[in-house]
């Protein structure tokens, strides 16, 4: 038997909330939920684990564990009418005002240890790591900016952005038709004239008749080096995906007495696109060091 769109949806909602109210005030990623367990066994049918895994809102941990992921946590709130209660919406509150209180009247974002947030808010540690790793500050609260971990310390430190609690401004909503049609105009331009990997500006360009073949190629060179000929890379941007790793060469490395060279053989037909490279040293280590970044592919920094 066939069940209905509408009754799959059913189903799916009947696990997110059997799972919340096994899961009470714990964190997400520490509870399990046993699909064969008498109280999931009875309701939920076998395809819904799937789907649900499918759709992200659980994560698979054995063939017959799961655990919810913070979109399953959200949208169980949502599907048990808990985030309607008058009890979640004081306890959500107080740790907005708890992270608000610690940015207010600051000219930088703060970052502060989990732990503190736990003593400071009262509410349990599971419950609390819940908003932060869900994002709920920012999802249950109107879109406002909100908190979130710092880096990769999950669990351990909070990054409160400066502009916490904020609404978010919608400068697009501002702007007419024809403003909008400009900027799209503006940035159909910049797409042109600029590398598609690194954003580097185009620096030159020309075109080169091969008469023996009956074709004229266009040719494009870009800041970052990249070079294209009828669109295609004769010589790849260092930050995109055709850049060679430095595997596709043989360096080898010659002395000459009060310095060192070492050069880079390609060794692949992608590598052969950027020959030349040689780098001088002190000492063969320093050469071959400078070799080995020369011809390592290239990662855009964090924006400042």
């Amino acid at each position: 038997m066939t069940l209905s769109k509408t009754d799959r949806e059913s189903n799916n909602l009947a696990a997110l909330r059997l799972m919340l109210a096994a899961l009470g005030d714990k964190a997400y990623d520490t509870k399990l939920f046993d699909s064969t367990e008498a109280q999931f066994a009875a309701v939920i049918l076998r395809t819904t684990w799937e789907e649900l895994v499918r759709e992200n809102y659980v994560d698979r941990v054995t063939a017959t564990q799961y655990r919810l992921s913070p979109k399953g946590w959200l949208t169980a709130l949502e599907a048990s009418g808990v985030v309607q209660s008058e009890m979640f919406m004081r306890r959500v509150g107080r740790i907005l005002a708890l992270l608000k209180k610690h940015v207010d009247g600051r000219k930088d974002s703060a970052f502060i240890p989990f732990q503190s947030l736990v003593l400071g808010s009262g509410e349990p540690e599971g419950f609390l790591f819940n908003i932060i790793d869900s994002r709920a500050s920012t999802t249950l609260n109107s879109g406002r900016i909100g908190a979130k971990w710092h880096d990769n310390q999950k669990g351990r430190l909070v990054f409160i952005p400066v502009d916490f609690n904020l609404e978010p401004t919608d400068i697009a909503s501002s702007l007419t038709a024809e403003h909008l049609r400009k900027i799209e105009e503006l940035e159909e331009d910049r797409a042109q004239f600029h590398c598609p990997h690194c954003d580097s500006r185009m620096i030159g360009g020309g075109q080169q008749d091969f008469p023996e073949y009956h074709c004229i190629v266009t040719y494009e060179e870009y800041a970052c080096g990249m070079v294209t000929a009828d669109g295609e890379e004769d010589h790849p941007c260092p930050f995109g995906p055709n850049w060679p790793t430095p595997e596709e060469f043989d360096l080898r490395s010659e002395n000459h007495g009060t310095f060192w060279t070492c050069y880079c053989h390609p060794k692949t037909a992608r590598a052969r696109t950027i020959s030349g490279i040689q780098e001088y040293g002190d000492t063969r280590e320093e050469a071959e060091s400078k070799a080995r970044a020369a011809v390592a592919p290239k990662k855009k920094g964090p924006l400042r």
